[in-house]
């Protein structure tokens, strides 16, 4: 098997499977038909950037790079968590009452997301206001934001 290949296969256990090491990585190799060294393994690692991130269960584990929208979410995730007061829908709005001083960073993360319907932000100091095109959109991204504290 050329390296290419190899590397493809590397990229869609990744993507299948938890990761954790460099051994189970080789053991899954093994699985598919190749025998590869630890060297070979850690240069493949390196060449496809694969680092570790933590799973939810508190593990490690081989993932390709974060993209924005992976770190945009779990920062919202965990403001949500501790910040987030009451989010109630009225008409075309949603108001999100929180802990004072952060209203402004869930309107930041909120405005880097994609949420069809939405049509800005406007936040005070512990109050952000969500402005949606529809009541009926209104209610649903309270949904897909919701979503975040599960």
């Amino acid at each position: 098997m050329n390296k290419e290949t190899r590397l493809q296969l590397i990229t869609k256990l990744i993507i299948e499977q938890e990761v954790k090491t460099q051994e189970e990585l080789g053991q899954l190799l093994f699985d598919n038909g190749l025998q590869v060294t630890q060297a070979t393994i850690s240069r493949d690692i390196r060449e496809l950037k694969l680092i570790k991130v933590p799973t939810k269960n508190g593990c490690q584990k081989y993932s390709f790079k974060m993209d924005k929208y992976f770190l945009i979410s779990e920062k919202l995730q965990h403001k949500m968590k501790d910040a987030l007061l009451s989010m109630e829908v009225i008409n075309y709005f949603i108001i999100m009452k929180t802990l004072p001083g952060h209203a402004h960073s869930f309107g930041a993360l909120l405005d880097s997301i994609k949420l069809d319907g939405k049509a800005g932000t406007i936040c005070g100091n512990d109050t952000c206001l969500i402005i949606c095109r529809s009541p009926e959109e209104s209610i649903a991204i309270k949904q897909q934001i919701e979503k975040y504290k599960e």
